[in-house]
Protein backbone atom coordinates (compact mmCIF):
# COMPACT_ATOMS: atom_id res chain seq x y z
CA UNK A 1 0.00 0.00 0.00
CA UNK A 2 1.27 3.48 -0.87
CA UNK A 3 -0.17 6.88 0.01
CA UNK A 4 0.85 10.42 -0.97
CA UNK A 5 1.56 12.28 2.24
CA UNK A 6 3.00 15.73 1.74
CA UNK A 7 4.44 18.23 -0.68
CA UNK A 8 7.06 20.72 0.44
CA UNK A 9 9.12 23.20 -1.54
CA UNK A 10 12.77 22.69 -2.31
CA UNK A 11 15.17 25.60 -2.48
CA UNK A 12 14.14 28.65 -4.41
CA UNK A 13 12.57 29.72 -7.63
CA UNK A 14 14.56 29.93 -10.84
CA UNK A 15 13.04 32.12 -13.57
CA UNK A 16 10.30 30.12 -15.23
CA UNK A 17 11.03 27.01 -13.14
CA UNK A 18 10.36 25.94 -9.56
CA UNK A 19 10.95 22.69 -7.69
CA UNK A 20 9.25 20.69 -4.98
CA UNK A 21 9.22 17.18 -3.59
CA UNK A 22 6.38 14.81 -2.85
CA UNK A 23 6.62 12.15 -0.15
CA UNK A 24 5.00 8.72 -0.45
CA UNK A 25 4.44 6.44 2.54
CA UNK A 26 4.85 2.72 1.85
CA UNK A 27 3.38 0.43 4.51
CA UNK A 28 5.38 -2.66 3.53
CA UNK A 29 8.01 -3.37 6.20
CA UNK A 30 11.50 -4.03 4.82
CA UNK A 31 15.16 -3.26 5.59
CA UNK A 32 16.67 0.18 4.95
CA UNK A 33 18.64 -1.06 1.92
CA UNK A 34 15.58 -2.75 0.40
CA UNK A 35 13.57 0.44 1.01
CA UNK A 36 16.26 2.45 -0.80
CA UNK A 37 16.14 0.02 -3.73
CA UNK A 38 12.34 0.22 -3.89
CA UNK A 39 12.31 4.02 -3.79
CA UNK A 40 14.96 4.35 -6.49
CA UNK A 41 13.00 1.99 -8.73
CA UNK A 42 9.58 3.59 -8.28
CA UNK A 43 10.40 7.20 -7.28
CA UNK A 44 13.47 9.42 -6.96
CA UNK A 45 14.92 8.06 -3.70
CA UNK A 46 14.29 7.45 -0.02
CA UNK A 47 12.99 10.69 1.47
CA UNK A 48 15.19 13.60 2.41
CA UNK A 49 13.39 15.20 5.35
CA UNK A 50 13.76 18.65 6.94
CA UNK A 51 12.50 19.44 10.45
CA UNK A 52 9.34 20.92 8.93
CA UNK A 53 8.77 17.86 6.78
CA UNK A 54 9.31 15.57 9.79
CA UNK A 55 6.50 17.41 11.56
CA UNK A 56 4.21 17.01 8.56
CA UNK A 57 5.05 13.35 8.00
CA UNK A 58 4.42 12.62 11.67
CA UNK A 59 0.77 13.60 11.16
CA UNK A 60 0.43 10.72 8.69
CA UNK A 61 -2.45 8.58 9.97
CA UNK A 62 -1.42 5.66 7.74
CA UNK A 63 1.75 5.19 9.82
CA UNK A 64 0.50 2.69 12.42
CA UNK A 65 3.98 1.75 13.66
CA UNK A 66 6.24 3.99 15.76
CA UNK A 67 9.18 4.28 13.35
CA UNK A 68 9.58 4.65 9.57
CA UNK A 69 12.69 4.67 7.38
CA UNK A 70 13.91 7.91 5.82
CA UNK A 71 16.93 8.34 3.56
CA UNK A 72 19.58 9.18 6.17
CA UNK A 73 22.46 6.84 7.05
CA UNK A 74 25.89 6.96 8.68
CA UNK A 75 28.94 7.36 6.46
CA UNK A 76 30.65 3.93 6.54
CA UNK A 77 34.07 5.59 6.44
CA UNK A 78 33.49 8.33 9.04
CA UNK A 79 31.75 7.69 12.34
CA UNK A 80 29.08 10.20 13.34
CA UNK A 81 28.93 11.67 9.84
CA UNK A 82 25.46 11.36 8.28
CA UNK A 83 24.52 11.30 4.60
CA UNK A 84 21.22 11.41 2.72
CA UNK A 85 20.60 8.62 0.24
CA UNK A 86 21.08 11.14 -2.58
CA UNK A 87 24.64 11.85 -1.38
CA UNK A 88 24.27 15.15 0.51
CA UNK A 89 26.03 15.47 3.87
CA UNK A 90 23.78 16.44 6.80
CA UNK A 91 24.52 18.22 10.07
CA UNK A 92 21.68 16.56 11.97
CA UNK A 93 19.93 18.86 14.45
CA UNK A 94 16.72 16.88 14.83
CA UNK A 95 17.81 13.89 16.93
CA UNK A 96 15.42 12.57 19.54
CA UNK A 97 16.45 12.59 23.21
CA UNK A 98 19.66 10.58 23.81
CA UNK A 99 20.10 9.89 20.09
CA UNK A 100 22.19 8.61 18.39
CA UNK A 101 22.91 6.02 21.05
CA UNK A 102 24.39 2.88 19.45
CA UNK A 103 27.46 2.52 17.23
CA UNK A 104 25.91 -0.55 15.54
CA UNK A 105 22.86 1.39 14.34
CA UNK A 106 23.88 3.03 11.07
CA UNK A 107 20.51 3.88 9.49
CA UNK A 108 17.96 6.50 10.53
CA UNK A 109 14.23 6.28 11.14
CA UNK A 110 11.59 8.88 11.93
CA UNK A 111 9.83 8.57 15.28
CA UNK A 112 6.22 9.20 14.28
CA UNK A 113 5.20 10.30 17.79
CA UNK A 114 7.92 12.92 18.33
CA UNK A 115 8.86 14.00 14.76
CA UNK A 116 12.49 13.31 15.75
CA UNK A 117 15.19 11.03 14.33
CA UNK A 118 16.55 7.75 15.74
CA UNK A 119 19.58 5.71 14.77
CA UNK A 120 18.31 2.22 13.96
CA UNK A 121 19.69 -1.17 12.92
CA UNK A 122 19.68 -1.19 9.13
CA UNK A 123 18.35 -4.76 9.19
CA UNK A 124 15.20 -3.77 11.11
CA UNK A 125 11.95 -4.17 9.17
CA UNK A 126 10.11 -0.85 8.91
CA UNK A 127 7.67 0.99 6.69
CA UNK A 128 9.28 3.88 4.82
CA UNK A 129 8.99 7.16 2.94
CA UNK A 130 9.98 7.63 -0.71
CA UNK A 131 10.11 10.97 -2.48
CA UNK A 132 9.76 12.36 -5.96
CA UNK A 133 11.78 15.52 -6.58
CA UNK A 134 10.13 17.46 -9.39
CA UNK A 135 10.81 20.65 -11.33
CA UNK A 136 8.00 22.57 -13.06
CA UNK A 137 8.67 24.34 -16.37
CA UNK A 138 6.46 26.90 -18.10
CA UNK A 139 6.42 26.38 -21.88
CA UNK A 140 5.29 29.59 -23.57
CA UNK A 141 4.59 27.93 -26.90
CA UNK A 142 0.84 27.77 -27.54
CA UNK A 143 -0.28 24.23 -28.36
CA UNK A 144 -3.39 22.04 -28.37
CA UNK A 145 -3.67 19.73 -25.33
CA UNK A 146 -2.45 16.58 -27.14
CA UNK A 147 0.47 18.51 -28.61
CA UNK A 148 1.37 19.86 -25.16
CA UNK A 149 1.27 16.35 -23.69
CA UNK A 150 3.55 15.02 -26.44
CA UNK A 151 5.95 17.94 -26.00
CA UNK A 152 6.25 17.41 -22.23
CA UNK A 153 6.77 13.67 -22.55
CA UNK A 154 9.37 14.04 -25.29
CA UNK A 155 11.33 16.86 -23.64
CA UNK A 156 10.68 16.46 -19.91
CA UNK A 157 8.52 13.93 -18.03
CA UNK A 158 4.82 14.85 -18.26
CA UNK A 159 2.19 17.58 -18.11
CA UNK A 160 1.86 18.91 -14.56
CA UNK A 161 -0.61 17.44 -12.06
CA UNK A 162 -2.12 19.95 -9.60
CA UNK A 163 -2.45 17.32 -6.90
CA UNK A 164 -2.24 19.68 -3.93
CA UNK A 165 -2.87 23.31 -3.03
CA UNK A 166 0.87 23.87 -2.58
CA UNK A 167 1.71 22.55 -6.05
CA UNK A 168 -1.06 24.65 -7.59
CA UNK A 169 0.25 27.79 -5.87
CA UNK A 170 3.75 27.17 -7.23
CA UNK A 171 2.41 26.52 -10.74
CA UNK A 172 0.47 29.80 -10.57
CA UNK A 173 3.70 31.50 -9.52
CA UNK A 174 5.70 29.98 -12.35
CA UNK A 175 3.08 30.95 -14.99
CA UNK A 176 3.45 34.68 -14.37
CA UNK A 177 4.97 35.17 -17.85
CA UNK A 178 2.53 32.91 -19.68
CA UNK A 179 1.22 34.22 -23.00
CA UNK A 180 -2.29 32.97 -22.16
CA UNK A 181 -4.59 33.41 -19.15
CA UNK A 182 -5.28 29.68 -19.12
CA UNK A 183 -2.50 27.06 -19.16
CA UNK A 184 -2.84 23.38 -19.94
CA UNK A 185 -2.41 20.87 -17.15
CA UNK A 186 -2.41 17.06 -17.19
CA UNK A 187 -6.14 16.94 -16.35
CA UNK A 188 -8.22 14.86 -18.81
CA UNK A 189 -11.75 13.44 -19.05
CA UNK A 190 -12.15 9.91 -20.45
CA UNK A 191 -14.33 6.89 -19.70
CA UNK A 192 -16.67 8.93 -17.52
CA UNK A 193 -14.22 10.58 -15.14
CA UNK A 194 -11.50 13.21 -14.77
CA UNK A 195 -7.94 12.06 -14.00
CA UNK A 196 -4.31 13.19 -14.04
CA UNK A 197 -2.42 11.66 -16.95
CA UNK A 198 0.60 11.16 -14.66
CA UNK A 199 -1.46 8.66 -12.65
CA UNK A 200 -1.65 10.71 -9.43
CA UNK A 201 -4.84 10.60 -7.37
CA UNK A 202 -7.46 13.28 -8.01
CA UNK A 203 -8.01 14.11 -4.33
CA UNK A 204 -7.39 17.86 -4.25
CA UNK A 205 -9.77 19.78 -6.55
CA UNK A 206 -10.11 23.47 -7.47
CA UNK A 207 -12.89 23.67 -10.05
CA UNK A 208 -14.50 27.00 -10.93
CA UNK A 209 -17.85 27.96 -9.36
CA UNK A 210 -19.67 25.84 -11.95
CA UNK A 211 -18.10 22.78 -10.30
CA UNK A 212 -16.72 19.61 -11.87
CA UNK A 213 -18.21 18.97 -15.33
CA UNK A 214 -19.77 15.51 -14.90
CA UNK A 215 -20.43 14.90 -18.59
CA UNK A 216 -18.59 17.56 -20.60
CA UNK A 217 -19.21 18.06 -24.31
CA UNK A 218 -16.91 16.02 -26.52
CA UNK A 219 -14.57 18.94 -27.22
CA UNK A 220 -14.45 20.19 -23.59
CA UNK A 221 -12.57 17.28 -22.05
CA UNK A 222 -9.17 18.81 -21.26
CA UNK A 223 -8.42 20.63 -18.02
CA UNK A 224 -6.74 24.03 -17.88
CA UNK A 225 -5.73 26.25 -14.97
CA UNK A 226 -7.06 29.82 -14.91
CA UNK A 227 -3.92 31.38 -13.48
CA UNK A 228 -5.71 34.64 -12.57
CA UNK A 229 -8.78 33.19 -10.84
CA UNK A 230 -6.78 30.17 -9.56
CA UNK A 231 -9.39 27.64 -10.63
CA UNK A 232 -9.68 24.73 -13.08
CA UNK A 233 -11.85 24.86 -16.18
CA UNK A 234 -12.78 22.32 -18.86
CA UNK A 235 -11.57 23.72 -22.18
CA UNK A 236 -11.69 22.79 -25.86
CA UNK A 237 -8.79 20.35 -26.31
CA UNK A 238 -7.89 22.00 -29.63
CA UNK A 239 -7.49 25.44 -28.09
CA UNK A 240 -3.89 26.61 -28.25
CA UNK A 241 -2.54 27.51 -24.81
CA UNK A 242 0.75 27.76 -22.97
CA UNK A 243 1.36 24.81 -20.64
CA UNK A 244 3.39 23.53 -17.70
CA UNK A 245 5.60 20.45 -17.86
CA UNK A 246 7.28 18.58 -15.02
CA UNK A 247 10.75 17.05 -14.97
CA UNK A 248 11.77 14.50 -12.35
CA UNK A 249 15.10 15.41 -10.79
Amino acid sequence: MKATIAVLLLLGLFGLNTSFRTHFFVTEQITWKDAQTYCRKHHSDLSTVTKEEAQLLSSNTDATYSFSWIGLYEDPDRADEWIWSGGQMEEVDNWDTDQPDDNTQHCVSLNQSTSKLHDTLCSDMLSFYCMDAVETILVSQNKAWDEALDYCRQNYSDLVSLSSEIIEAEVINVTGKSQTDFVWTGLRFMAGHWFWVSGEDLQYEAWSVEGEPKCPAGNLRCGALDRNKKVWKAKDCEKRLSFVCIRKL
